[in-house]
């Protein structure tokens, strides 16, 4: 006697039990970034506003009027002024976030800031004196380069700018060279090292209660949906 196994069709997979783990995904990833740009930028305006100076440098030569008669019409001195001028402080310190674009007057108030403050300075002074310069950016510096600069620091080489902004408007292109790690030690001591300890705390809090409650609470929440579209496509 012989018997006949019975072959069973492999069982389909609801679609939704797919889709579910992506739909999560997307929502963890959204709200982690939310909860680090509101941690980051309380006032979101202040990013959008340091974004805009940064398209359109906030060069003002009135700001500067009283300084710009009491120096050489050279560059190099006029760059060793604001120099001179600008005391390093990381954005954090000064303005409570991890990166900020001032305005001339901001710099004058302040007398302090970090390469975009100093680069305003520079060019609002030359800008008043009537000399040449060009804006130059790099992937971890803003400087102000004019006829007879000598490439003193990697921070400040042309063949590692990718936007030049000469007041024509801006062209970019690939620059020479990328010194990656040169990018990312700057970067980190720039945003990360001067963060206060309790924004630190809050980024590594904020994204685990992401995802801890991604896990209890989002994928219950997607599933009659995912569901619902299964069957109505089944139908």
């Amino acid at each position: 006697m012989t018997t006949t196994s019975r072959q069973h069709p492999p069982s389909r997979r609801p679609a939704f039990i797919d889709r579910v783990p992506v739909g999560r995904r997307v929502i963890m990833l959204a709200a982690m970034l939310a909860w680090i740009g509101l941690l980051l930028y309380p006032d979101p305006r202040v990013l959008l506003n340091s974004i805009r100076r940064l398209i359109n440098p906030p060069v003002n030569e009135s700001a500067v009027g009283g300084i710009a008669p009491t120096l050489p019409d050279d560059a190099a001195a006029v760059e060793a002024y604001s120099q001179s001028q600008v005391r390093y402080e990381s954005a954090w310190k000064l303005y409570g976030v991890p990166w900020y674009f001032p305005t001339v007057d901001e710099v004058l108030r302040d007398k302090a800031g970090d390469c975009q403050a100093e680069a305003v300075l520079t060019a609002s002074i030359l800008q008043a004196k009537g000399l040449p310069y060009t804006f130059r950016y790099s992937f971890d510096h803003v400087w102000v380069d004019y006829p007879g600069k000598q490439v003193t620091s990697l921070l400040e080489d042309p063949s590692t700018a990718f936007v030049s902004d000469e007041g024509k408007g801006w062209f970019a292109s690939l620059p020479d060279r990328i010194p990656l790690r040169a990018i990312v030690r700057e970067r980190v001591s720039y945003h990360w090292d001067p963060m206060p300890p309790t924004r630190k705390a809050g980024l590594f809090a904020g994204m685990v209660l992401m995802l801890l409650v991604g896990e209890r609470l989002i994928a219950p929440l997607l599933r009659p949906a995912a569901r619902f579209r299964e069957q109505t496509q089944e139908g």
